[in-house]
């Protein structure tokens, strides 16, 4: 046993030994390669840091910005310093980055066109004592903004001698689902702003950029998209069925999904189409900050533009609220589903649009029915019934019952009081049956309200007497 733990003994020292002669080894490479390389201008940080001398300028940049803004961002600790702090720091100029060297040459580097096309010509190696410049990003005025029919509209940072290929480049070139888009127009504004000159050119020509420059690649809007329906709910083949835009009727829907199935409700079908405002996702040039975002129009603008020349008494105000929240939640389509595969009823012309939802939910076959009464729950639904029937069905009325009986549609959620003899209503599968409890009394409930009574009708005498 001795000998054992002798021999480990040995090999565990040698296995150490061998360790830190290959760290002294690293170590001592590591001081051969070592640099330093110095940051100026518009960065992150500025100094003068150690590098490798296999470094190249995007690795040594990229890692120098990181390890700094990693290292502000854990100096802030509320949401908004943090914010203004990101705001601050997440952009550095990539494109006019000078790279001075120590024998007085100079190179202007591209990260940004190395990024996208590996040429290494833009991203050298690091040499000991070089300086990087990083000039000062402005993109009110110095920049390049690319629209129309190509993959990734974008603004860009502006350097001498950018060509339309450079901005092709940076918004990722020619978007191929877009036919003949080989022209371009280049909107080009005066020194004041006051005026600007609209200049055409062919793609092939390749005209040299000015700083501020704004640049529409010209194709007609191609409508080859994803348009398409849900159907969810009692139909034979649910999902998502493919349509034409602004050409496809309900029935053609209704059949692509395979039709309705037996237990389909119909009479309480829905189609519910997407609202625009809810719904807006579109957040220009995500790939930077931007001073203003389309997506101004919501729920609190348009409620506040339909208030601002409303006639309604105040006390309609929460009303209007209520209703245009649920408007804004939910755009039903009044469509009769009992309909729509016939072809002579105009239901069945109904043209769907893209985004809408089509939900046929199963027929029940129950009245909910709940409050004041003895067994409150479901009750198998018979057509024609009247609403004591139900309440019979569930033990009677209660004894703290109010005389008032209120339907509930299904579908709708309108309410109906059935003890009123003008309203009319018909008892439908999936309805729900209220019947809303007397709240008791007590004598200090009747004897405040007396008072109120009596103080003003105390308060009309002395007016009276005070005129006579």
């Amino acid at each position: 046993m001795k000998f054992k733990i002798l021999i480990l003994s040995i090999l565990f020292s040698i296995t150490l030994i061998a360790q830190d002669m290959g760290d002294i080894q690293q170590s001592s490479m590591y001081a051969l390669n070592k640099i330093s390389v110095t940051i100026g201008g518009d960065f992150i940080t500025n100094g003068t840091f150690p590098a490798s001398a296999t470094e190249r300028v995007d690795e040594f940049v990229t890692r120098t910005y990181n390890q700094y803004r990693l290292a502000l961002l854990a100096t802030t600790k509320d949401s908004r310093s943090m914010a203004e702090l990101k705001a601050e720091i997440d952009e550095y100029a990539e494109r006019g980055i000078a790279l001075k060297h120590v024998d007085g040459t100079e190179q202007i580097l591209d990260l940004k066109k190395f990024r996208l096309t590996a040429d290494y010509a833009e991203n050298p190696y690091l040499l000991n004592g070089d300086v990087l410049i990083f000039p000062q990003l402005d993109w009110q005025r110095n920049f390049i903004e690319v629209e129309g029919a190509v993959n990734k509209p974008t603004q860009f940072q502006f350097v001498d001698g950018d060509r339309l290929s450079s901005a092709l480049l940076f918004s990722r070139g020619i978007n191929a689902a877009y036919e003949n888009a080989d022209s371009i127009e280049i909107t080009r504004l005066s020194y004041d702003g006051m005026n600007e000159e609209i200049i055409k050119a062919n793609l092939k020509d390749n005209p040299e950029l000015k700083r501020g420059d704004r640049i529409r690649v010209i194709a007609n809007e191609t409508q080859k998209r994803d348009f398409k329906v849900l159907v969810e709910g009692e139909v034979n083949k649910p999902g998502y069925i493919f349509i034409k835009k602004d050409n496809t009727t309900i029935k053609e829907v209704i059949e692509k999904a395979g039709g309705f199935k037996k237990t389909a409700d119909l009479a309480g079908g829905e189609l519910i189409r997407s609202n625009v405002l809810t719904n807006t996702t579109n957040t220009p040039f995500q790939d930077r900050k931007r001073a203003f975002n389309l997506q101004a129009l919501n729920r609190e603008t348009d409620l506040l533009m339909m208030i601002r020349m409303a006639d309604i008494e105040p006390e309609d105000s929460l009303s209007l609220i209520y209703d245009n929240q649920l408007r804004n939640a939910k755009s039903i389509v009044t469509v009769d589903f009992k309909k729509v595969l016939d072809d002579n009823s105009e239901n069945s012309k109904f043209t769907v649009k893209d985004g809408d939802i089509i939900y046929i939910p199963e027929i029940t076959g129950l009245v909910n029915v709940f409050g004041q009464v003895m067994n409150p729950g479901f009750v198998d639904y018979i057509e024609g019934s009247d609403y004591q029937y139900y309440i019979d069905k569930s033990g009677g009325i209660g004894n703290r019952a109010k005389d008032a009986v209120y339907l509930i549609k299904g579908k709708t959620r309108a309410w109906i009081d059935m003890t009123d003899e003008d309203n009319e209503f018909k008892i439908e599968s999936g309805d729900f049956i209220w019947v809303p409890k007397d709240i008791p009394r007590n004598f200090d409930h009747y004897l405040t309200r007396t008072a109120r009574i009596a103080g003003v009708i105390a308060a009309l005498i002395t007016v009276v007497l005070l005129f006579k």
